[in-house]
C-alpha cells in the first residue's frame, strides 16, 4: 500500500513538473493578419487598404493596453502578422522586448506609401515563412513525446509489478 502511494505521488509530481504554464491570457478573436489604427487615421487607412488587393482587416484601438494585449497574441500565434499604423511607440517597445516577432509585427507611418511598403513586407513574410503549420515548436513536441513515454513506462512497470 505504501509503495502504491509513493508511486502515485511520484507520478503526480511528474505530471506537475511536466505541465506547461497555463496562460490565462484569453482567446484571440482578431484575424491573423491585421492593421492597427487609431481614431485619427482609421478612415483613411481603411479606404486605402480596401483599395489594395490585400485581404487584411483593420482594427481601431483607443488605448495602449489593448494594443499590447493584441501584440502578446503574436508571441504564441506564429501566423499572426500585424501592421501598426498607429501606436508605433508601443509596437516598437514590444518588438524591442520580443525580437522574435520583428518580422511579423511592423510599425509604419500613416501615409499611403509606408502603409503599402508595410503590407508588401507582411505579405512577403507570409510567403517566405514555412514554419510549422501547427505553431508548435519542435522542443515542445519532443517534450510531450518524452512525457507520454515516461508515463507509459511507469504504467507498464506498475502493471507488471502486480
Amino acid at each position: 500500500m505504501k509503495f502504491k502511494f509513493i508511486m502515485s505521488l511520484l507520478i503526480f509530481l511528474i505530471f506537475l513538473t511536466g505541465m506547461s504554464v497555463v496562460n490565462a491570457h484569453g482567446v484571440d478573436v482578431t484575424d491573423d493578419v491585421m492593421v492597427i489604427v487609431n481614431e485619427t487615421n482609421a478612415i483613411e487607412t481603411k479606404k486605402f487598404i480596401d483599395s489594395t488587393n490585400f485581404d487584411i482587416k483593420v482594427y481601431k484601438f483607443t488605448v495602449n493596453g489593448d494594443v499590447e494585449h493584441t501584440l502578446e497574441h503574436a508571441l504564441e500565434n506564429h501566423n499572426k502578422r500585424i501592421l501598426a499604423v498607429a501606436f508605433q511607440d508601443t509596437v516598437d517597445e514590444f518588438v524591442k522586448k520580443h525580437p522574435e516577432v520583428s518580422n511579423r509585427v511592423i510599425a509604419v507611418g500613416d501615409n499611403e506609401s509606408e502603409i503599402n511598403e508595410g503590407l508588401i513586407k507582411l505579405n512577403k513574410t507570409a510567403n517566405d515563412s514555412n514554419e510549422n503549420s501547427m505553431g508548435i515548436d519542435y522542443t515542445t513536441i519532443v517534450l510531450v513525446i518524452v512525457i507520454i513515454g515516461l508515463i507509459s513506462g511507469i504504467g507498464l512497470f506498475l502493471l507488471k509489478r502486480e
